[in-house]
């Protein structure tokens, strides 16, 4: 009997794998760990979270528009809305549990701020929680996936009808209103744009195989040009990003120029905003990975397929138990210590716990894959 291959992108299950590493390693915060280099410490002008974003975008966009295409769409939206719903409940119980929890550590000074108070009221705390007007923990997130999930049906209704363009300016248009919408709060607003990844991303993977063989049949010449473009500029503002950044802590390198310059770039990339130079870096960082880890595909899976894989394969389990990991690692120890060698024994020991779950399978069948 010949064994079924599996029609999974591994390139991308890498790439989500490894930014789910950095999105861990930068919420637990033990920095210097010596494995600054893995994330940026969260702190450059692009984070690991788009790039999560984005490849969920792009899987959602093949496994339920690309391959259902063929299928009833009342399945697709079935599918949809039971996994909208399903983030729902599970991002309303954790910013609940976190919250209950929480109060019990009031003067912890680990504890995340954001808590509601418990004068607050326990009704209108659940109200909050309900309407998404309240978040707190390390798993809000699951919120924008639960809406975004919600309006999907409309895209891949649109996608269908090959009115590709009307899902990116419908898109656009909410991201350009960002200002306009925001209210208060950078992070309640964060929805209005960072649809924007997320759509794209469902875009991009319902046209995934029309784009790579587009791609394919472009000529050699133009391809190498391309590729090596885009990771040269990536190459080079990266590195200029780390110095910016951390010039002085890591390498003794800041001045009262460097310093000035990025106090000037900083407002220009603002993570809940998303503004157009954030967007343009990410889709070149983006791009310069992705071309990395097609590449060297084979050669990361020998080295790191074993986190990676199942770590991309499980991406919300993944997110989920971090956030429940962050929190209480948090709540025993509140600052990074002065030690790199504590620093990474305390990270990777983080990192392993979750990948000890993810191959136990430990609640799988609770909490969201």
């Amino acid at each position: 009997m010949t064994e079924k291959k599996s029609s999974r992108i591994l390139t991308f299950d890498l790439l989500r794998g490894y930014f789910l590493v950095a999105i861990i390693l930068d919420h637990l915060a033990f920095y210097p760990n010596g494995l600054d280099w893995w994330s940026g410490r969260g702190g450059l002008y692009v984070s690991a979270a788009e790039g999560f974003f984005l490849i969920s975008g792009i899987v959602l966009g093949i496994v339920r528009g690309a391959k259902l295409v063929d299928k009833p769409f009342s399945l697709t939206v079935k599918m949809l809305l039971q996994r909208s719903l399903q983030l729902y409940v599970t991002a309303v119980i954790l910013m609940l549990l976190f919250t209950f929890i929480g109060w019990l550590f009031l003067d912890n000074p680990g504890l995340k701020p954001g808590i509601r108070p418990p004068t607050e009221g326990l009704l209108d705390i659940i109200w909050g929680g309900l309407t998404f007007e309240y978040i707190y923990g390390w798993a809000d997130y699951l919120r924008l996936y639960a809406i975004f999930i919600l309006f999907t049906p409309i895209a891949m209704w649109l996608l269908r009808r090959g009115l590709w363009y009307i899902v990116l300016a419908i898109s656009v248009f909410v991201w350009a209103q960002f200002d306009t919408l925001r209210g208060d709060s950078l992070e309640l607003a964060q929805v209005y744009s960072w649809q924007l990844i997320f759509f794209t991303g469902i875009t991009i993977g319902f046209y995934w195989k029309s784009i790579a063989s587009w791609w394919q049949k472009r000529s050699n010449a133009l391809r190498r040009v391309t590729v090596a473009s885009v990771v040269t500029v990536a190459a080079i503002t990266m590195v200029g990003n780390f110095l910016l950044a951390y010039g002085d802590e890591l390498f003794g390198l800041t001045t009262d120029l460097t310093v000035a310059i990025n106090n000037a770039l900083v407002p220009y990339f603002v993570k809940e905003a998303l503004p157009w130079p954030r967007l343009l870096l990410f889709a070149v960082w983006f791009g310069a990975s992705f071309w990395l880890f097609n590449r060297f595909e084979k050669q990361i899976i020998g080295q790191l397929g074993w986190l990676l894989l199942p770590f991309g394969a499980n991406s919300l389990y993944v997110y989920t138990l971090h956030a429940v990991l962050v929190f209480f690692v948090h709540l025993l120890i509140f600052n990074a210590t002065a030690s790199i060698l504590i620093n990474f024994t305390l990270s990777v020991a983080g990192v392993m716990l979750i990948w000890i779950a993810v191959r136990s399978r430990f609640l799988m069948k609770i909490i969201p894959r």
